[in-house]
């Protein structure tokens, strides 16, 4: 079936007036070429895991540099419609509606005038809900300590459970996700200074806490360097390998102090680190198709 386009813009002429009977007026009009005369189009649904329509859901197209070129919201039956894009390659399509993910991109090439249906599915959100709690770890000198372990324990009425454990960043920052409603409190180590406590309430949905944490330098600890190397089965160096120093408490507890990852040999090192009982842990992740 043909599809009919406008070849031109629409366009106005200047207005004259014709003011008796065999007068002539001239009526020029220069049109210009339509920049969406060979465009395509794309429409489809926006549904969820069981093929029913999402209302109010955003669909956005990017070009090959992921550049944003056009968005459209879902109808009541979750049918959206972007026309006016460019033939091309390279392209894909997100989407996401309240409640929901971001949808799995669908990548798609355009030739003139195409009309392309894409369907697109959303999964729930489960941690739409959930809380954070955010923070920075310093020493006394409001310098960053990096690395250094953030433990989450959440205080409960048969006592308190470790439910969490991350590390903070080159600046000193470090982020707990995922998290619900109740009484915290977290644990910040590192090597060389004394552990600290700071509590944290989360009272509603969807929180941001914000903790800032000074750690008090240990000035008796001995600063002791800790080095190795990771290797696999093959006795073959493995680079980039997440390593994470513990220190054996007294109760013989392994407590994380300190995080880093091998160089392109698998050697690693700790510097700063206080006497003590230590141990390493390591492993890599890789991206399984």
């Amino acid at each position: 079936m043909p599809v009919f386009k406008d070849e031109f813009l629409p366009g106005q002429s200047d207005m004259k007036i014709l003011n008796g009977i065999a007068e002539t007026i001239r009526l020029d009009l220069s049109l210009k070429q339509n920049p969406y005369l060979n465009s395509g189009s794309i429409t489809g649904k926006v549904k969820d895991a069981s093929g029913y329509g999402i209302s109010g859901a955003v669909t956005v197209i990017l070009d090959e540099n992921l550049n944003t070129i056009a968005r459209a919201t879902s109808g009541n039956d979750g049918i959206y419609t972007i026309t006016h894009i460019k033939p091309g390659s390279g392209y894909r399509a997100y989407s996401m509606a309240p409640g929901f993910r971001l949808s799995h991109a669908a990548m798609f090439d355009l030739a003139p005038n195409q009309l392309l249906e894409i369907d697109l599915t959303l999964l729930p959100d489960i941690s739409e809900n959930s809380s954070i709690i955010a923070g920075n770890v310093q020493n006394a000198h409001s310098l960053p300590v990096s690395p250094a372990s953030v433990e989450l324990y959440r205080i409960e009425e048969t006592g308190t459970r470790l439910i969490s454990l991350t590390f903070t960043n080159d600046i000193g920052q470090f982020v707990l996700r995922d998290l619900t409603n109740g009484s915290y409190f977290l644990k910040v180590n590192a090597a060389g200074y004394f552990s600290s406590f700071y509590p944290a309430e989360i009272n509603k949905q969807k929180s941001i806490v914000h903790i800032n944490a000074e750690l008090k330098e240990d000035l008796k600890a001995s600063k002791g360097t800790v080095i190795g190397i990771i290797t696999h089965d093959d006795d073959e160096p493995v680079p980039d390998a997440d390593v994470i120093l513990y220190r054996t408490g007294l109760d013989k507890a392994l407590i994380p102090v300190a995080y880093t990852r091998t160089n392109h040999e698998g050697i690693y090192m700790f510097v700063n680190v206080p006497e003590g009982e230590y141990m390493v842990n390591s492993n890599r992740t890789v991206i399984v198709e």
